[in-house]
């Protein structure tokens, strides 16, 4: 009995670490996801540092960090799973799922924490 309590702890442990994603948090769909995005810009932080992202309609983007790092990559949307994807040379492409937050805001899920982000519309980056 007792080492089920443990297994049970230890999955829900587990559970809770995975899932960043809390009750004032909603997942956004595919659709949802292509009409926030394309063609508007993204203002954000990730992992700390601050960048704005445009996404064009025609699937390419264009990523500007605050130190002024330029990247040119892909995106689109997994109508599947819900997922965005972006493709960039250093990575190949990667799925992230994308929340609107309890503040009428959006955020990116990486990993175990949120990226949250705000949009602007049409391109805002050079």
């Amino acid at each position: 009995m007792r080492r089920r309590i443990l297994i049970a702890a230890a999955m829900s442990a587990m559970l809770a670490a995975t899932s960043p994603a809390t009750a004032d948090t909603v997942r956004l769909t595919a659709s949802e996801i292509e009409t926030l995005l394309a063609g508007n810009t993204i203002t954000g932080t990730w992992s700390g540092t601050g960048y704005r992202q445009y996404f064009d309609s025609d699937g390419t983007t264009v990523y500007t960090s605050e130190e002024g790092r330029v990247e040119n990559g892909q995106w689109r949307v997994n109508g599947e799973t819900n997922d965005y994807e972006s493709w960039w040379r250093s990575t190949g492409w990667t799925p992230y799922a994308m929340v609107r937050t309890d503040a009428d805001g959006y955020a990116w899920v990486n990993g175990d924490r949120l990226e949250p982000f705000t949009v602007q519309a049409g391109r805002q980056i050079e």
